[in-house]
């Protein structure tokens, strides 16, 4: 059986493992530089790669394991259609993301609300039934 489908990306899927990245610093630019050859619709690249460069240095920092998976596909919604960004790390870290009030001399602590804010407040964080933790943003296209 042949499926047409007539918009992309129809599943875009990446996986980073830790063990081949010299340096988990660089992982952020590398989801970049993914989202980039996926879309041809270059209206939503600059904020979905800013919201998914946070999402991957959280997961790196945070996540505690030994790979980080990000997603990408078209979702519609009540006649509304959004890109659904999914970033998903093994889940190891007993913290939930929040955003948090960092002092004015912090230097990190704002991603979170720049996602929030690129997002109009549509993100969320979830774990999947095998305990893998998922934070998933919405933007509109």
């Amino acid at each position: 059986m042949r499926v047409a489908v007539s918009e992309r990306p129809y599943a875009r899927i990446k996986v980073w493992l830790m063990s081949e990245i010299d340096d988990p610093a660089l992982l952020p630019g590398l989801a970049r530089r993914e989202l980039a050859g996926w879309l041809e619709d270059r209206r939503a690249l600059g904020d979905l790669q800013l919201i998914a460069s946070e999402l991957v240095s959280n997961a790196v920092l945070h996540g505690s394991g030994g790979w980080v998976r990000m997603s990408l596909r078209p979702v519609e919604q009540r006649e509304r259609r959004f890109w659904r960004l999914n970033v998903v790390d093994p889940g190891l870290s007993a913290s939930v993301p929040m955003p948090r009030m960092p002092g004015p001399h912090e230097q990190t602590g704002r991603g979170l609300w720049v996602v929030d804010a690129l997002t109009n407040g549509c993100w969320e964080t979830s774990l999947t039934q095998v305990g893998e933790r998922v934070v998933s943003a919405l933007l509109p296209r």
